[in-house]
């Protein structure tokens, strides 16, 4: 800005100096009283300096804005572009904020990913990045997930990452899926069902042909361990001496480190003692090394053939439910944990040791377990009637109270039913009658 300092100018020769200026687009004139012109510049500059310290003020002011405005330039130039969606997730992977996790865990985040960049591009072509996505967009995209019909779990699993992922990313934006609520689970719906043991004989004697899973399912049903430990399980996790398996479950060693201990029940036993028979033991050898490498080369592999053999033994390994899309699985490996969970109980295994053993550190993920099917109730049932029902394999003599704590966790539906059971199979040999029995759990 040019400097404003005054016009001294006379209106006749030889008079009195005049300070003539443009304030605001008009003109300012002032008489300066002296016709002496040096006198006149001093008191020119008395006069021009309200207006001086106008214009520096002008010039701080303007001075102050351009370095704003620098400044913000600056912050502009220096912040990361927007968020692509297209390529958010293979931001989520190279984070160093993101969460330790492990390859199936970030398999299923990219298949979670799949399908919400697909949606947007499919019915918000307008939003091209993270930013983009508001509340109200999240919303929609909620509803259309629970449209879909997928289980509560899973509908948990899509919300809980998308969320995670805006954390880590935009760590200092509104989180869009903040306010939204998880589901309720609802156990019922997807549970796997809980096997007797007729049908767990039935399952091995469909392999028998096949020494391999049949030694598995075994060891599945007596160790309560989870498919991918019971198939890549060392040697050197088995300890003949004492009778104990020790491991960490692969599901909690990246996060916890926690190992377990297991006690090797006789038909387990007899199926770690044949597999090393005649054999130099060697501890970083598998027990199962076929099964193993099929396992690491494609893990549904195993899957497939264990569904297979449940077919084989008579059971759907699938059922409809009106409150999902698709069928559940029911029966499976992990029924064979549920197998254990429940045989365990009925022999009277402490639930403290039975949680150390599965891993479960609450009563409540424990009874998610302790599924006490109709036909096992009813065999239970038997027992105390005096019937001689055969015992559970290799299961340790059950106690009346264990029995009792697995009826009183029947609804009335179960009971009736178990009732019924009772009474039919008992009736010819006159013995304790069914209702005295249940009556005995506290319902009616």
């Amino acid at each position: 800005m040019k400097k404003r300092s005054g016009y001294l100018y006379q209106k006749k020769p030889g008079g009195i100096w005049y300070v003539r200026t443009m304030v605001e687009g008009k003109t300012f004139i002032k008489s300066t009283g002296t016709k002496l012109k040096r006198t006149a510049e001093k008191r020119r500059d008395e006069i021009m300096r309200p207006f001086t310290l106008n214009d520096q003020a002008d010039v701080l002011t303007e001075m102050v804005h351009k370095l704003e405005d620098t400044k913000t330039a600056a912050a502009k130039a220096n912040e990361a572009p927007p968020l692509a969606i297209e390529k958010a997730f293979i931001q989520y992977i190279k984070s160093p904020e993101r969460l330790d996790s492990g390859d199936s865990t970030l398999d299923r985040y990219g298949s979670i990913w799949k399908r919400f960049s697909k949606w947007i591009l499919e019915n918000h072509p307008e939003c091209e990045t993270l930013d983009q996505i508001s509340q109200k967009t999240a919303a929609v995209y909620i509803e259309n997930l629970k449209a879909a019909k997928i289980s509560a779990s899973t509908f948990n699993q899509h919300k809980n990452f998308l969320k995670l992922l805006w954390s880590v990313l935009l760590s200092d934006k509104p989180n869009p899926w903040q306010k939204i609520k998880s589901r309720r689970l609802t156990s019922l719906a997807t549970r796997k069902q809980a096997l007797n043991s007729s049908q767990f004989e039935n399952l091995l004697t469909a392999v028998e042909n096949d020494q391999d899973y049949h030694d598995l399912f075994i060891l599945l049903a007596w160790t309560g361990l989870r498919l991918v430990d019971a198939v890549n399980m060392l040697w050197s996790a088995v300890d003949f001496k004492k009778n104990v398996l020790t491991l960490a479950p692969k599901k909690t060693e990246r996060r916890q480190g926690k190992v377990i201990y297991i006690p090797i029940f006789p038909a387990a036993c007899e199926v770690l003692n044949s597999r090393q028979s005649g054999k130099v033991l060697n501890p970083a050898g598998y027990v199962f090394p076929e099964l193993a490498e099929i396992y690491q080369r494609d893990r549904g592999a195993i899957s497939k053939q264990i569904t297979k053999a449940f077919k084989r033994a008579g059971m759907d390994t699938k059922a409809d439910r009106a409150e999902l899309k698709r069928a559940v699985v029911v029966y499976g490996a992990h029924s064979l944990r549920h197998f254990f969970v429940t045989v365990a109980t009925a022999a009277g295994m402490p639930s403290a040791m039975i949680k150390s053993i599965t891993g479960h550190s609450t009563d409540s993920m424990l009874e998610h377990y302790q599924q006490i099917g109709v036909d096992l109730a009813s065999e239970l049932a038997l027992r105390i009637s005096g019937t001689g029902l055969p015992s559970l394999p290799d299961a340790a003599e059950t106690n009346l109270d264990s029995i009792m704590t697995m009826l009183d966790q029947l609804n009335s539906a179960e009971l009736a039913t178990v009732s019924k059971r009772v009474k039919e199979l008992v009736k010819s040999k006159n013995a304790l009658p069914a209702a005295k029995l249940v009556s005995k759990s506290g319902k009616s």
